[in-house]
């Protein structure tokens, strides 16, 4: 098993190119950020959802631990949070959709998002989408009425953050996912999902930007053109060579499934993956 270690803040920021999103956090700030999207990354290192949740425990746990989360603002320990919670309750959830780990784990920090939300009038943008990003998980534990309407506010506050920053990959990257699953009814668009994947290719500024966005940017193509999704999918496995990821999709693709396409029929396509072995 690879394991994860913390990364200093201030290494980091060599991770980043290009044009970061507007934001009032600390530059150091944003670079412990950028450390932990590399860190999220990472994990498609790992070929065990299980070990992948671990990895990726001891690194929020060795950052927490750290001057460099320590000295950072409130609202900047959330936004690491929402980031680390997401991501190990993302690989348990991968593991065993039914592990009674995951509703405890994911709704705490929902509690948590709400009552900070609820108290801060002027939320920075990473802390929108990093914490919509994890709401989306805990609404199946959520009653419908409220998901409903959770449902509506998050487009309507990834709509303003990418209106106000259109060059923020990783709002484009988490909006375009909203659209593309998000029925026509509710305001989905599957049109509009794909230029903001296209988008968040063009602006991407750190390699977990640049490997996703061509991840979502190749599946929503493979509806249309698999050979245009191939090519994409290349350019991720370049920017993270060596990774469990592409494979799996590309296993994916020769089925003539897509990975969104997977995301919301995972029994059904894990069953014929299985019955292949």
């Amino acid at each position: 098993m690879k394991k994860l270690r913390f990364i200093a803040f201030f290494i980091s920021a060599a991770l980043c190119r290009g044009i970061l999103p507007a934001s009032d956090f600390q530059d150091d700030e944003k670079s412990l950020i950028y450390s932990v999207l590399d860190a999220r990354l990472q994990t498609r290192m790992i070929d065990s959802d299980t070990a992948a949740a671990q990895s990726i425990r001891s690194f929020y746990d060795e950052l927490r631990n750290s001057d460099a989360y320590r000295n950072s603002g409130e609202e900047v320990r959330l936004v690491i949070d929402n980031m680390c919670i997401l991501e190990e309750y993302s690989y348990l959830y991968a593991d065993n959709p039914k592990s009674e780990r995951l509703e405890p784990m994911i709704t705490a920090q929902y509690s948590i998002i709400s009552e900070w939300l609820d108290s801060h009038s002027d939320p920075d943008e990473w802390t929108v989408v990093s914490s919509w990003d994890l709401v989306n998980s805990a609404m199946q534990f959520l009653p419908q009425s409220l998901a409903i309407k959770y449902g509506l506010r998050e487009k309507k506050d990834y709509d303003s953050v990418v209106k106000n920053n259109p060059q923020f990959s990783f709002a484009l990257i988490n909006s375009a996912l909203w659209y593309y699953f998000a029925p026509g009814i509710g305001g989905g668009s599957r049109s509009r999902a794909e230029k903001l994947f296209e988008d968040a290719v063009s602006f991407a500024a750190c390699d977990y930007e640049r490997f996703y966005s061509r991840v979502y940017y190749s599946q929503i193509l493979f509806e249309k053109n698999p050979q245009d999704a191939a090519a994409l999918l290349d350019e991720a496995d370049a920017v993270l060579p060596g990774n469990v990821y592409i494979p799996f999709i590309r296993r994916l693709n020769s089925l003539d499934y897509s990975l969104l396409y997977y995301t919301n029929n995972r029994e059904k396509v894990d069953a014929r993956l299985e019955s292949m072995r």
